[in-house]
């Protein structure tokens, strides 16, 4: 970052704002350009600014009582020094008052001619129109893993630790990014005091305390692990698609020429497991899962949609390595190409795509969608997505493992219910209706006061109708649209029949 702003110093900018949270750190950064100059020849003055403390020289270490940012800002019109950077702290609070803003571009044309540049430091990077065009804008990046180690290495020296506490060093550190120096260092030390040790434990810590972090967005939450692919019934094509990529992050993988995967969209039947799939793959790979709300983006004020968005991206972007789950995309994206809101949803819409296309960082992106018709067509094109997967409802043996995960799950013993049975009555039901199928044969069984039977869950489905049944026409129509577009997620033996299923549901069974 210290280039980027010499760059624009040398360029003659007379103002930049840099938004970052940490100041101090900020502040030593334009510090030690000012000592070495722009082309490091001779040094610059320097001088920070603060509406508690007042004017500052940086190198001489004189001060003037000077706390009001009107007064602070003639001070250098009038009195200020050539060749000095003017460093002003969070000065975001005060440029809603037209004098201020009246003064700084006043101010423009004088730092020009006698090489006075403003540096504007705040965590924000809310600039009135009138300044947009004129103050140059650096957004500091989340500190480096490299950086990170300096910090965790600093810990353990001056607290006498071991270094042999850490069991997985690259696993904690990637635990720690998206945090800021002060956040790592104090999530670091207490992951150390409550586990007096950096292990497995220690890493989850270190995640939970990010969470909080990642929450301040308003549009992002992380959700913990909960699942496995192991809990996923069916969906072959996909698990092994999966595996294939769960070491494409890793250094080896760069080194053996593969690119950072982009993502999956996955798209079908409503129940059928998509949402599962971005849990249990945040599982498999090891990696933080960040559910990202698209719809909760928009706000009324202007240009805040475009900023929550950029803000949200951000943040994605400095926890990474991570899963970014956007769970049915095709809502949060609804209105991308409207005409009635000044065109923000189609600007906002186009920052979420050129990101997708142009990110950096290992951010893998899982969306999941039960409407596909309702996505704009640019967002389908290659490049976004790595892979479409088509997500249909459970063949047979599917259904066999579904009911004996929900069955595992509940701690019962699958041999004694006939699966065969169970699969054959509920062909052209969901993994979610499965599931509930399962969970009210329990509260059958629990009413009579005894054990659950096979003929709890049959009496279940008796009294289900599926959305097979329901929403058939939907269903069929959305299979011919992805026949020849997706990638089936299943190995298919042979696809449920719909005009089977609302036969079957025509007739009583008994038991």
């Amino acid at each position: 970052m210290r280039e980027s702003i010499l760059n624009y110093l040398r360029a003659g900018y007379p103002m930049i704002w840099i938004q970052d949270y940490e100041e101090d750190k900020v502040v030593s950064d334009i510090e030690k350009i000012a000592r070495r100059g722009k082309r490091q020849d001779s040094p610059l003055q320097m001088y920070v600014w603060s509406c508690t403390k007042g004017l500052y020289n940086q190198i001489t270490k004189m001060k003037q009582d000077i706390k009001d940012p009107l007064n602070v800002l003639q001070y250098i019109e009038t009195k200020g020094t050539d060749r000095t950077i003017y460093v002003l702290k969070n000065f975001h609070y005060y440029l809603d008052k037209p004098v201020i803003i009246q003064q700084l571009k006043d101010l423009i044309p004088i730092c020009k001619a006698n090489e006075r540049h403003l540096i504007f430091v705040s965590y924000t990077n809310d600039l009135p129109a009138e300044l947009e065009k004129d103050i140059a804008l650096i957004t500091y990046p989340a500190p480096s893993k490299e950086l990170l180690n300096n910090v965790l290495d600093n810990l353990l020296e001056s607290n006498n630790i071991d270094k042999s506490s850490i069991t997985e060093r690259e696993r904690l550190l990637d635990s720690a990014r998206g945090l800021t120096i002060s956040e790592a260092e104090n999530a670091f030390a207490l992951a150390y005091v409550q586990h007096r040790s950096f292990n497995n434990e220690a890493i989850k810590t270190v995640q939970q305390l990010k969470t909080k972090f990642i929450r301040k967005s308003g549009v992002l939450e992380y959700i913990e692990p909960q699942f496995t692919l192991d809990d996923i019934g069916g969906l072959e094509n996909l698990k092994e698609w999966l595996r294939q990529r769960e070491k494409a992050f890793t250094p080896e993988a760069r080194e053996f020429g593969i690119p950072l995967p982009k993502g999956i969209l996955l798209t079908g039947v409503p129940g059928s497991g998509k949402s599962l799939t971005a849990k249990a793959v945040a599982v498999a790979w090891k990696l933080p899962l960040i559910k990202f709300d698209l719809s909760q983006i928009f706000n009324s004020l202007v240009g805040e949609s475009e900023k929550r968005m950029r803000e949200a991206l951000r943040t994605i972007e400095a926890v990474s390595p991570c899963i970014c789950w956007i769970d049915e995309i095709e809502k949060g994206l609804a209105g991308s190409t409207s005409t009635h809101d000044s065109g923000v949803a189609a600007r906002v819409f186009g920052q979420f795509l050129t990101w997708m296309q142009e990110k950096k960082e290992f951010v893998f992106v899982i969306a999941t969608a039960n409407n596909i018709s309702a996505l704009p067509p640019e967002f389908m094109r290659k490049g976004r997505f790595d892979e479409f997967f088509w997500v249909d409802l459970p063949t047979f043996n599917e259904r066999k493992e579904i009911f004996s995960i929900h069955l595992k799950k509940r701690k019962r013993n699958v041999e004694f219910f006939d699966l065969n049975r169970l699969a054959e009555e509920t062909e052209g039901f969901s993994g979610a209706e499965i599931e509930s199928l399962v969970v009210s044969g329990l509260y059958y069984a629990f009413e009579e006061n005894r054990e659950l039977q096979t003929e709890d869950i049959i009496k279940a489905i008796n009294e289900t109708t599926p959305l097979s049944i329901s929403m058939k026409e939907k269903i069929a129509e959305m299979r011919e649209w992805a026949q020849d577009r997706f990638r089936y997620a299943s190995k298919i033996e042979s696809m449920v029949n719909l005009d089977d299923i609302k036969t079957k549901s025509n007739r009583k069974l008994t038991f």
